[in-house]
């Protein structure tokens, strides 16, 4: 079995550029409400962040001194920040997405001033269109406060690199991402994928171009039939891995995942060097743990709740005793950390990214040892 230990693409240096645009959400103002279930993104972490307080409502204002707000059963007290959005003009002395306060709240009403505890605001004017008022305690909470955000992954650009296989990068047509690892990395793989082909362009600064490869994940099923070459569904692979990377250092590596016409896709993104910890023995056990569930009603209708999925193999390795300890304390270094586990490339059942839950190593003999490893995915 061959271990690929990667190299965190978020350090400084290693990633290089994207195609996919980092834009899921605009940045957290510090001036403005927001409502519960709203997006917000920091790009310096990579993540988006939803709001837990906060609500929305459509609403009427009228020109008036002071301005009064109509909002049916609104619930908000004094102090409460409240901003306002439109699809015309909102009344002179009110401005679009600015921080307000409720004044002399009413069952269905309220005033708003410009400071908490200030003047109620008088309107005037004339007014248009729809307005909506937004009300919450949030704007100007910190994204770590769990009280008033919660994290909601990372953005589109950094799902395949997170340490979630579930969670894919998507974008049109295909996704191509340049990584510069800063080390000898040997081995890529790429997990729940929906592509047709993967390319990988390596490029040194002093020898130029040194792998230019294209790999098809069609995969011929027709059995030497021709009824299913024309018209048995086409099945692709879902992962792809290849440990023939070239030998250099400064080399930076540009990975096209192609889905012309549709919507590319990739879960994971591992890349770096390889370590050989034994060979895999035949009895390998592999398997899927499926997190959605389905209840059943007293009618036997039922309803299914869609989750992710995770990989479980189990894996026997044969290894000379010259050195069994090393490969032990190897084992030991990887403990809790998200690797690619490859049991025997021309399976894929036996690729396997995420981290092993037990590992026994028996000494069996004099010149042989055997070590036996449970593996768990990561979902």
């Amino acid at each position: 079995m061959i271990i690929l230990d990667p190299i965190a693409v978020s350090a400084a240096g290693v990633f290089v550029n994207s195609n996919v645009s980092e834009d899921d959400a605009p940045a957290q103002s510090l001036t403005r409400v927001y409502a519960a279930g709203d997006q917000v993104m920091d790009t310096s972490a990579h993540a988006l962040f939803e709001s837990k307080v906060g609500v929305r409502s459509t609403v009427t204002i009228s020109v008036a001194s002071p301005g009064v707000v109509t909002w049916s059963g609104h619930g908000l007290a004094a102090g409460t920040p409240v901003s306002f959005e439109t699809t015309g003009a909102l009344p002179t002395g009110l401005a679009r997405n600015a921080v307000y306060y409720v004044v002399s709240p009413a069952t269905n009403t309220f005033q708003v001033s410009a400071t908490a505890g200030g003047a109620a605001i008088n309107t005037s004017g004339s007014q248009s269109g729809v307005h909506n008022a937004t009300a919450g305690q949030n704007f100007n909470r910190a994204l770590t406060d769990k009280t008033y955000w919660l994290p909601a992954g990372a953005t589109n650009r950094w799902k395949m690199f997170d340490d979630y296989n579930n969670t894919q990068t998507e974008h049109a047509d295909e996704i191509v991402v340049t990584v510069r690892p800063q080390a000898i990395a040997q081995g890529l793989y790429l997990g729940n994928t929906d592509a047709d082909e993967i390319q990988v362009i390596g490029t040194d600064p002093t020898d130029g171009v040194v792998l230019n490869e294209t790999t098809s994940l069609n995969v011929s099923n027709s059995g030497s039939s021709f009824y299913n070459w024309l018209f048995k569904r086409i099945r692709r692979r879902r992962q792809f891995c290849t440990l023939n990377l070239p030998l250099y250092y400064a080399a930076s590596f540009e990975v096209r995942i192609k889905k012309p016409g549709g919507t590319a896709k990739c879960g994971m993104f591992c890349i770096g060097p390889l370590e050989d910890v034994g060979l895999s023995q035949y009895g390998l056990e592999a398997e899927i743990k499926d997190y959605s569930t389905t209840r059943f009603n007293a009618d036997g209708t039922s309803e299914t709740t869609v989750r992710g999925y995770s990989k479980k193999m189990t894996i026997d390795l044969d290894l000379s005793n010259d050195v069994v300890d090393e490969v032990h304390e190897r084992l030991i270094d990887f403990r809790q950390k998200t690797v690619v586990f490859i049991g025997a490339k021309q399976f894929d059942l036996s690729l396997v990214c995420g981290v092993f839950s037990s590992f026994k190593t028996v000494v069996s003999d004099f010149a042989r040892s055997k070590i036996a490893m449970q593996i768990e995915g990561k979902v």
